[in-house]
C-alpha cells in the first residue's frame, strides 16, 4: 500500500510540475524603488516579456495574449530567447501584437537567436520584430524621453554567448535621468561597467523553474551561480557577492514565458511563467 501511495505521489508531482504549472502563465506586478528617480519618471511602468521560446500558437501562448490584453504600460522590453524554430515566428507576432506599450518595444537577442539549428537565419526574426514596430538594441543605445525626463536605454546581444559589447552601450557619463540596460542573462554583471545602470532587465536563468520557499532556485544556468536566480537583485547583494563597492545596478531577472528542460522533465515549481509589470518608483 505504502509504494503505491508514493508512486501516486511521483504521478501528483509529475502531472503538476510538468504540466499543470508550466501552462499557468500569470499577470505580475513588482517594483523596484530608486531613491534617486526624478519626479516625472515616478510610477514608470515596463512590460517585461522573457523567454518566450515559441514554436507554434499552442494553449500557453493563447493565455499569454488573453493575459497581456489585460495590461498596458509606458515601456516594453523583451529580454532574449523569443522563439525556439523559424515556425515560433508567427505566433510571436501575434503575441506582440496584443503588447501596448507608450514608448514601443524594445528587445535584445538571447542564446537561442545564435543558435542555428533554431533560427538559421536570425534577419528573418530581426526583419518581422522590425515590420511589428519592435526596436532591435543588440549592442547599441538611444535616448528617449518620457514626461520630459530623459531614459538612456542599452541593450546588450547575448552574454551567454559571449556576443555582448558593453563598452559600446554604456554611457560614459551621467547623461540622462535614468540609465536603463536590457541584457539576457545577469551574467552581464560579470562586467565592471554595469555600476553605471540604474537598472538592468534580465531574463535566461527562468529563476531556476524550480524554487523551493527560503532557499530560492535550485540552480540558474548561470556563470554567477544560483543568487542570479532570484526575480529581484538588490544593490547590495551584487556588491557582496561580486565583492564591488556601491553604487551598483538593481537588477530584475524574468521566470521567463516558455518551460524548457529535457522531455518529460520541463519542470516549475513555485515558479510560474510571468508576464512582469515592472513599476519604477522614487
Amino acid at each position: 500500500m505504502l509504494s503505491e501511495w508514493f508512486w501516486l505521489g511521483i504521478a501528483a508531482v509529475w502531472v503538476w510540475t510538468n504540466l499543470v504549472e508550466p501552462s499557468r502563465p500569470r499577470l505580475r506586478d513588482r517594483t523596484v524603488r530608486l531613491p534617486e528617480l526624478p519626479p516625472p519618471l515616478d510610477g514608470l511602468t515596463i512590460l517585461h516579456l522573457s523567454d518566450l521560446h515559441t514554436r507554434k500558437m499552442g494553449l500557453l501562448e493563447r493565455k499569454v495574449c488573453r493575459l497581456l490584453t489585460q495590461t498596458s504600460a509606458d515601456l516594453a522590453v523583451l529580454t532574449g530567447d523569443l522563439v525556439d524554430a523559424e515556425s515560433g515566428i508567427p505566433p510571436l507576432m501575434e503575441i506582440l501584437s496584443h503588447v501596448r506599450a507608450v514608448q514601443g518595444i524594445y528587445a535584445v537577442w538571447g542564446n537561442s537567436e545564435h543558435k542555428p539549428l533554431r533560427i538559421a537565419h536570425p534577419n528573418i526574426l530581426a526583419d518581422s520584430l522590425q515590420r511589428a514596430g519592435v526596436h532591435l538594441l543588440n549592442n547599441e543605445a538611444r535616448v528617449i524621453t518620457h514626461r520630459g525626463a530623459s531614459i538612456w536605454l542599452a541593450g546588450v546581444d547575448d552574454p551567454h554567448s559571449e556576443h555582448a559589447d558593453l563598452p559600446k552601450v554604456a554611457p560614459t557619463s551621467r547623461c540622462a535621468d535614468l540609465h536603463l540596460l536590457l541584457a539576457h542573462s545577469p551574467d552581464v554583471l560579470q562586467h565592471p561597467l554595469t555600476t553605471v545602470f540604474d537598472l538592468i532587465l534580465c531574463g535566461h536563468t527562468h529563476c531556476g523553474q524550480v524554487r523551493f520557499p527560503g532557499f530560492g532556485a535550485l540552480w540558474s544556468h548561470a556563470r554567477l551561480g544560483r543568487w542570479v536566480g532570484e526575480p529581484l537583485i538588490p544593490p547590495e547583494q551584487i556588491a557582496r557577492r561580486l565583492r564591488r563597492s556601491l553604487p551598483q545596478p538593481h537588477v530584475v531577472v524574468s521566470p521567463g514565458v516558455a518551460t524548457v528542460g529535457a522531455p518529460l522533465l520541463k519542470m516549475r515549481l513555485f515558479c510560474p511563467p510571468e508576464i512582469t509589470v515592472l513599476r519604477v518608483t522614487r
